[in-house]
C-alpha cells in the first residue's frame, strides 16, 4: 500500500509516551536529537509530537514491520501523515 506512519495512539498516556521515547533513544535505530533541546522538532514541545517523532522514525529504521509498531499497545499505524495533523503549524484554508 502507501505509506504508513507509526504514531501513539489518542489515549495513550503521558508514562507510556515518555517510555517509547526512551526506549527508542536508547535503541540506537534513531537519532533523537531533532526532539532534544535546540532540535529542529523540539516545537511544538509537546510529550506526544515528540513521542509520535521518536515512535515512526523507530517504525521506519526497524523496516516498517506491524510488530515495530506496537510499543507495549500505546501504538497505531496510520495511513495519514501525522506531520500534516499536528507536527506542523496548521493552515487555515478557505472552503
Amino acid at each position: 500500500g502507501g505509506n504508513k506512519w507509526c504514531v501513539p495512539k489518542s489515549d495513550a498516556g503521558d508514562a507510556a509516551l515518555q517510555a517509547n521515547i526512551n526506549y527508542v533513544c536508547s535503541s540506537g535505530k534513531v537519532d533523537c536529537k531533532p526532539i532534544q533541546d535546540g532540535g529542529a522538532c523540539l516545537s511544538p514541545n509537546s510529550l506526544h509530537s515528540h513521542a509520535a517523532y521518536a515512535m515512526n522514525a523507530f517504525y521506519k529504521a526497524a523496516g516498517q514491520h506491524e510488530f515495530d509498531c506496537d510499543f507495549s499497545g500505546s501504538a497505531v499505524i496510520t495511513t495519514t501523515d501525522p506531520s500534516k495533523t499536528h507536527l506542523k503549524p496548521l493552515r487555515i484554508t478557505s472552503h
